[in-house]
């Protein structure tokens, strides 16, 4: 392992802001959460949107900084916060004018709005086809470059000119930050479907995705410049210095953020091939990575900051649908209880699980319904609503192994990887074991371990050792798995068969 030249006692925080809340954690380098904030996320959705209000991110930023100060301060820790990293929510995008001043919302991953302006676009680029000759990877709907489309119909001229930046969602949590709104990561610049995978620059043929000349060149000048994730973005910007009451000299610098997928992979330990990551949190995930695209346009193919590609298959239907299931503020403890009383399968029970669309698995529009008819008894409910999830993972990791993914190693986080069950329905169905977190804050902590690479470079580089620290390196030092994994249950091998079967017919049927 690259030698430390970074204080004991330092902190590396990680914030991961996402739709449904902002999270933030500081670690110390063995990994130990010492300190954390949450706060609430409000969407606009009126009309089928999910939309960001800007202004509210701006707030988000100086309230998370503020009360992560006070927990540090309040543990006397406060001169030991060294970095920042930043997880946001991939291909979530809004715009900016010259004052950082919000010209249109952010658009966000799950706008079920998206579809028809999408398909405006791959039509006048000639298909997916031709997407995969510019930028070395699909372009799928949720790309923020289908946010540039819908623009062309409901953003005015006024705000086309008036639009100094178009900035994924983390890039505007580091400009809050530190004021640069000027620069983006590899891995936020990869969920918008404009960057080239291959070269990770910037392709401005995908502009021919908008009809009007003008809107391809505002578009092209609204980017901002792509830059190495060992590089700060810079440190906190003196008027948050201002009001967190600390020295502006020794403020803690910020590093280019990773998209919460990339993210929620480095949170999962899974830098290697190999190694997949599954993320149960408002969507549910499973990410690879590899030396080479996916052979097919079945998953999302991102880069990742430090060099190989991603590979997504991600659901929205994750605890989206779940809360759906079991209400506001349910007891946990008691549904896990309840459920665990209910047999593998729930005697034929099963449910689909789409409250919203899922394109990945051609389902176009929601169905939630139950068959044959929805249980009264709330552990049958909650059991085979995670089942169902099971069911959707499994599915995704068979699209990694049909991409020529070898699968060696599966890791869960994320908030409904707090309930034991869950892990245990998902191991049987996908016949491996599970490996947990000690910390259920994937993309938190990955975010973490970005900028524990990134801090480490600067401070070997100020040492007069410009060596570069890798993020296999910081990840090793952060991320800790439980040592024993979650095994199938061989009893329930039979019955997870049949559902995911009859799953995925339910699925060709709607």
């Amino acid at each position: 392992m690259t030698s430390s030249h970074l204080s004991p006692t330092s902190l590396i925080t990680g914030f991961d802001f996402s739709t449904g809340s902002v999270k933030g954690l500081a670690f110390d380098l063995s990994g130990l959460s010492i300190a954390e904030v949450r706060l609430p996320t409000d969407l606009w959705t009126q009309g089928g949107v999910s939309e960001l209000n800007i202004c509210q991110l701006e707030g988000q930023v100086r309230g998370a900084l503020r009360s992560m100060a006070h927990r540090l301060r309040e543990l006397g820790r406060l001169s030991d916060w060294q970095a920042i990293g930043i997880s946001a929510t991939h291909h979530t995008a809004g715009r900016i004018d010259h004052d950082g001043v919000q010209v249109r919302r952010a658009i966000c991953w799950n706008d079920a709005t998206l579809a028809e302006y999408h398909a405006r676009g791959l039509d006048r680029l000639g298909g997916q086809a031709r997407v995969r000759e510019l930028i070395g990877g699909p372009w799928a709907i949720r790309y923020s470059l289908s946010h540039l489309v819908k623009d062309e119909a409901a953003l005015s001229a006024e705000d086309w000119s008036r639009t100094w930046r178009v900035l994924p969602h983390g890039p505007l949590v580091a400009g809050f930050m530190t004021e640069n709104f000027n620069v983006t990561s590899v891995s936020s610049a990869a969920s918008t479907g404009m960057l080239d995978l291959r070269s990770a620059a910037w392709q401005p043929a995908m502009l021919e995705a908008l009809a009007d000349p003008a809107h391809r060149r505002l578009a092209l000048e609204s980017l901002p410049r792509v830059v190495d994730h060992l590089e700060p973005v810079g440190p906190l910007s003196p008027s948050v210095c201002h009001d967190l009451g600390i020295d502006p000299y020794r403020a803690p610098l910020v590093f280019p953020t990773s998209d919460d997928q990339q993210a929620g992979l480095a949170g999962g330990g899974a830098v290697d091939a190999g190694q997949v990551a599954v993320i149960l949190g408002n969507s549910a995930v499973v990410n690879s990575s590899a030396s080479a695209p996916p052979a097919t346009d079945s998953l999302d193919c991102m880069r990742l900051n430090w060099g190989p590609y991603l590979w997504m298959r991600c659901y929205t239907n994750g605890a989206q649908f779940l809360d759906r299931v079991v209400g506001e503020k349910p007891d946990w403890n008691d549904l896990e209880s309840r459920a665990r009383a209910v047999p593998a399968g729930c005697a034929g029970t099963r449910v689909m699980p789409f409250v919203h669309a899922e394109p990945s698995l051609g389902v176009n529009s929601p169905r939630f319904a139950w068959t044959p008819s929805e249980p009264a008894d709330a552990g049958v409910r909650f059991r085979a609503s995670l089942e169902a999830l099971a069911c959707l993972i499994a599915l995704g990791l068979r699209a990694h192994r049909e991409n020529g993914q070898v699968v060696e190693r599966v890791s869960v986080s994320g908030g409904i990887a707090r309930c034991g069950l869950m892990l245990e329905i998902l191991a049987s169905m996908i016949g491996l074991p599970v490996y947990r977190l000690e910390s259920h804050e994937g993309p938190a902590l990955g975010a973490a371990a970005g900028a524990l690479a990134g801090i480490e470079t600067v401070r070997a580089r100020e040492s007069g050792h410009p060596q570069r620290h890798t993020m296999a390196s910081a990840v090793a030092r952060l991320v800790r798995l439980r040592p024993e994994p979650v095994n199938p249950d061989p009893s329930a091998t039979e019955a997870y068969v049949g559902l995911l079967a009859r799953f995925e017919a339910d699925i060709r049927s709607a």
